[in-house]
């Protein structure tokens, strides 16, 4: 008897610890992707362009727009995060309008404080010359592959350019145990936001958005 109830102890405590890990992280993914979001809006107002709107490819290239916007096209949109995430937001409506998809790495390459290396130090990095520190981003001093990943070591999806009058929705389609299910995110109030998709192996159930969204899913 007593060892069935230290199993029944047992079995109710052993959890405790992973689920306490677990609301932690989410925390911590939901305090990161408000600062993503945040440094995203604090960058438009600093220079007058979102992060990887303006690119510089290579040492010594002026800065100039990305070479996926053609000219002075209007942007109605412009996304970031893996490719799976960002060739899947489409545009209805006006079709006048263009989306600007970005990876990762260019948004996090504006905000850095550093450019490509010169000799035994840095340059100052022409996307931000101010040295503004926007965001605590990983691997800083690697221009190629500075990043800021989620607690989880996987990418922030990231939205810019809202007109926070408007509401913006995009389509997912998740699979659970062999059947699709689609599903429309309508989010709001912002002029950008970002997102976690959570702990691995959620099919896009476990979204932590940044504060402030308006959310309708």
């Amino acid at each position: 008897m007593v060892m069935g109830i230290l199993s029944v102890l047992l079995a109710i405590v052993l959890p405790i610890p992973r689920m306490v890990r677990t609301a932690a992280l989410k925390k911590r993914a939901k305090i990161e992707a408000t600062a993503l979001a945040q440094a995203a809006i604090r960058y438009k107002a600093e220079y007058g362009f979102w992060p990887g709107e303006v690119v510089c490819l290579a040492q010594g290239q002026p800065a100039r727009y990305h070479p996926d916007r053609a000219g002075d096209q209007i942007i109605g949109v412009i996304v970031s995060g893996p490719r799976e995430f960002t060739q899947n937001i489409k545009a209805s409506g006006n079709t006048s309008l263009d989306i600007l998809r970005l990876n990762t790495n260019e948004v996090y390459r504006a905000f850095s404080r550093v450019g490509y290396p010169q000799g035994v130090g840095y340059d100052i990095n022409p996307l931000n010359p101010k040295a503004i520190p926007f965001l605590e981003l990983k691997d800083e001093t690697d221009i190629e592959i500075v990043n800021y990943p989620d607690p989880w070591g996987l990418p922030y999806r990231l939205v810019m350019g809202l007109n926070p009058k408007s509401r913006f929705e995009f389509t997912d389609t998740i699979n659970i145990n062999g059947q699709s299910f689609v599903y429309v995110v309508s989010v709001s109030n912002v002029t950008a936001f970002a997102f976690s998709e959570g702990l691995p192996g959620g099919l896009g159930t476990n979204r932590i958005y940044s504060a402030g969204v308006g959310l309708n899913e």
